[in-house]
């Protein structure tokens, strides 16, 4: 495990990442195993740095985390998750995509994705409090978690990196076991 040291814990990077998984599955048209992994996206932006520094001159652009608001989620969703959907999930599939209840991921409904000429998805809000679908908050990040600290991360970037990196080499067992539990 890496050795790691901050003067206090306000300044501990954190970052905000959606992820999108489904249930692996053979798929007979490319004739391939889907693994279930759809994606993991940061919600980062690019922004110049206001000040210099010994590490950077100002203005030099530099990765910071982002507030999800509405309009960031549905548009993440909207360009990122949806396409990715279309690409990896099997044809002829209607695919249940399934946010939990928060007010901002409230905006993304199954009108607005049709509306963008995309019938095969549907939107499905989970219960409030409902301990049946937090089955992925409870295994699945909690694997994600335990494989990031293995690397060390001195910047946005290099976290960013460290999480994808956990995710795509996280066993496609977990997942599968993951979301049996929710049937």
């Amino acid at each position: 495990m890496a050795e790691r040291a901050a003067k206090s814990k306000k300044f501990i990077t954190k970052v905000i990442f959606l992820a999108a998984v489904a249930r692996p599955r053979y798929d007979p048209h490319k004739k391939q195993i889907f693994d279930g992994k759809i994606g993991i996206w940061p919600f980062v932006e690019e922004v110049a740095a206001v000040r210099s520094s010994k590490n950077r001159p100002k203005g030099t652009l530099e990765l910071a985390s982002q507030s999800v608001y509405a309009d960031v989620y549905q548009d993440m969703v909207m360009n990122e998750v949806v396409p990715e959907i279309q690409v990896k999930m099997p044809r002829g599939v209607v695919v249940k995509l399934q946010l939990d209840n928060v007010s901002p991921h409230r905006c993304v409904t199954t009108e607005l994705i049709a509306h963008h000429g995309v019938d095969s998805i549907e939107v499905a809000n989970q219960p409030p409090n409902s301990p049946v679908f937090n089955v992925l908050d409870l295994e699945f990040y909690k694997s994600i978690q335990s494989l990031q600290p293995q690397k060390v991360a001195r910047s946005i970037g290099e976290l960013i990196a460290a999480v994808e990196e956990a995710f795509y080499e996280l066993p496609v067992t977990i997942l599968g076991k993951t979301v049996i539990t929710l049937q």
